[in-house]
């Protein structure tokens, strides 16, 4: 039997906040006044993750600004924590996983088009803060340097106006040009090969349906009302690695899958996500501390099969 290795893998299923945006820094910083000084950073971390799950769990079709919304509302002491019919997830119904009659409108689908709603309420404020949530350091250089191998696919817990503008902070000029890409990407200057959303896909990690649903977009029979890539890719499921840092919201997932996956841990110091009997349990294939040591595992895979032919 052959050795398992990274480089085996065709796609790289990707989790964006927590794995590549350090998306609690930005979380902690924008609760922390509603709480006592003293209170942990933990604490309000875990506060608000168990808000921000029970939230996605009412209402899929409830896009990832409008949760933080809420949860700040809930977490403050506000009675209004009622779900209101905003953008909702899919542009027709049954294009998703869950089901919805609402439709996605163009400045939705549009990264560059600006927030219509005056921002006039802390609670509004948050819920716009996902674009400011920045990349950890070793973030783009290695994604960047991910591409050269794999097809890279974004599969996140978040709608399409805030990605669009995270994805800006992913892009980089400096490795421009498809021909260091394995896949055609999003656009020259972006790792990215497809770009799959909770709001695209009118439900939340972890539920299952969402990791399966990536499988179809990548494989030689894609559902034609999601983004998917064209030609198909015709990727078996033994091609795909889940990368991230949820064991709850994507290695847990994966591993239901039958899916292999790396754990980026982040030295374990993030705390949404995390839970010690998944830690225990030990999913993943692979865990390396940052996306930079999984690059470096990569390139060492490459050198090695290179200098052996």
């Amino acid at each position: 039997m052959s050795k398992l290795e990274l480089t085996s893998h065709k796609v790289l299923i990707f989790d964006v906040y927590g794995t590549l945006i350090d998306w609690e820094s930005g979380i902690y910083n924008s609760l922390k006044p509603l709480f006592p000084k003293d209170t942990p950073r933990e604490e309000v971390l875990e506060r608000y993750a168990t808000v921000e799950l029970d939230l996605q769990l009412k209402d899929s079709s409830v896009v990832y600004s409008e949760i933080l919304h809420l949860a700040w509302l809930r977490l403050s002491g506000q009675a209004n924590t009622s779900f209101g019919r905003g953008p909702a997830a899919v542009a027709e119904e049954g294009e998703g996983v869950g089901a919805s009659t609402s439709a996605v409108t163009q400045q939705d689908l549009d990264p560059a088009s600006p927030t219509p709603l005056r921002l006039t309420s802390d609670a509004e404020r948050f819920g716009a803060s996902i674009p400011t949530w920045q990349p950890f350091e070793d973030t783009v250089q290695a994604l960047h340097r991910l591409k050269e191998h794999f097809a890279l696919v974004v599969l996140s817990n978040v709608d399409n106006r805030s990605f669009g503008r995270t994805h800006e902070l992913l892009k980089s000029t400096a490795h421009e040009g498809s021909a260091k890409s394995r896949y055609p990407t999003e656009t020259p200057d972006s790792p990215f090969s497809l770009i799959l959303t909770a709001q695209q896909l009118n439900a939340y990690k972890p539920d299952s349906r969402v990791l399966e649903t990536a499988l179809y977009q990548v494989s030689s029979a894609p559902r034609s009302l999601l983004p998917h890539p064209s030609p198909p890719w015709a990727v078996e499921a033994h091609e795909v690695l889940v990368v991230a840092n949820s064991l709850l919201h994507d290695i847990e997932p994966a591993n239901l899958h039958n899916l292999n996956s790396v754990w980026i841990s982040r030295h374990d110091k993030n705390i949404i996500g995390t839970k010690p009997e998944l830690k225990e349990r030990g999913m993943w294939t692979w865990r390396f501390e940052t996306l930079g040591d999984l690059a470096d595992a990569v390139d060492q895979e490459v050198k090695e099969a290179r200098g052996a032919t």
